[in-house]
């Protein structure tokens, strides 16, 4: 297949035969029913039983007791030797050795934790939701099987188990990879000859915003050429936007001239991501930003040179402002100034 858009590869979690490995099951032209609003994950209750709180859990645990709920962020615990994590959680009470808690979506698996609570047993409380109202369906289009994929079209399964997707750039690398459900159906497909079109059972949680789906066509052949480009997005797609100007790397980028002068328009800049979008163009041209995050670290890329800030005052009145994600409180337009300028970059505001 000339240039795929999108590869499905096993699940981990998958029993049957090379399950845990990377090969690909499949490589898809295009996709429908993936661009949309993600649902956010449905809160669940859950028993810690066998319980050992220590630490930050134990004083949760205290403040609940006192006042019904406390607030704890994600909770990692160890059953049987394997950390799973809770995200977004809140400890509800504890009695005996069985502790509750309440956490968005299901437990997921994490490597290396630094300090997991053992636990005997993690219980779902809250009863199972109907898989229609959780899932919907998402069609990989003129998709070409490979393996045990394959094998199972041509044996006439009704369905395939769980799979996970992967967004391809048009040189074939992976930009994306995330959890794609279960295969229900395929039929040949209508618009590519001799290639089929798989239907998923995919997560509303899973699903793509369509800002982002926007900036993956505009990076799939390669970096927009165009200025300005991430202008177009707002709020969260740019942090996306960053993301993929990121992952071209550096191939290609103008050199840094010593002494140099810079002129960064800030007439969008309204939060840090916007401001790094603003500066990788200013100084690396389109569709370019820099890999460092931090604005003191990409002042000692620019020693020396002169950064003319035009329209300074929009930042002035935006950076570090709420609202606040996950609790992280963004820099201040004066602290990043402050960085850049004792890093060795002389700021010029305007």
């Amino acid at each position: 297949m000339r240039h795929p858009r999108y590869a499905l590869v096993p699940d981990a979690r998958t029993p049957g035969p090379g399950a845990p490995g990377r090969h690909v099951l499949a490589l898809c032209t295009d996709v429908t029913g993936l661009f949309a609003e993600p649902a956010r994950p449905a809160r669940v209750r859950y028993e810690l039983r066998g319980c050992e709180p220590r630490g930050d859990l134990s004083r949760a645990v205290t403040q609940a007791v006192v006042e019904g709920t406390a607030p704890f962020g994600t909770l990692v615990v160890e059953l049987h030797g394997t950390p799973w994590a809770l995200a977004d959680t809140r400890v509800l009470g504890m009695r005996g050795d069985v502790v509750t808690v309440e956490a968005a979506g299901e437990p997921y698996r994490v490597h290396h934790p630094a300090d997991p609570v053992p636990c005997g047993n993690l219980i779902r409380a809250t009863p199972a939701v109907p898989e229609e109202r959780t899932h919907t369906d998402v069609t990989f289009v003129g998709c070409e099987p490979r393996g045990e994929l394959r094998d199972a079209l041509a044996a006439g399964a009704a369905e395939f188990g769980e799979v996970r997707y992967q967004g391809l750039t048009r040189t074939g690398s992976r930009h994306h990879e995330g959890e794609a459900g279960r295969i229900t159906g395929w039929d040949p497909s209508a618009r590519h000859r001799g290639l089929v079109d798989l239907t998923l059972s995919f997560p509303r949680t899973r699903l793509v915003p369509p800002a982002t789906g926007a900036i993956w066509d505009l990076f799939w052949h390669d970096r927009p050429a165009e200025p300005g480009t991430w202008r177009r997005f707002t709020g969260a797609a740019r942090g996306a936007w960053l993301d993929r100007a990121a992952a071209h790397g550096s191939h290609g980028a103008p050199e840094l001239v010593p002494g140099a002068t810079y002129h960064l328009d800030g007439t969008d800049v309204v939060d840090e991501d916007s401001f790094h979008c603003a500066l990788g163009e200013a100084v690396l041209g389109p569709g370019r930003c820099f890999r460092e995050a931090s604005a003191g670290a990409i002042g000692e890329e620019l020693a020396g040179a002169t950064l003319v800030w035009h329209h300074a005052d929009v930042a002035r009145a935006c950076l570090g402002t709420p609202p606040y994600v996950a609790g992280h409180r963004p820099a201040t337009f004066q602290e990043i100034t402050d960085a850049l300028t004792a890093a060795g970059v002389r700021v010029v505001l305007g």
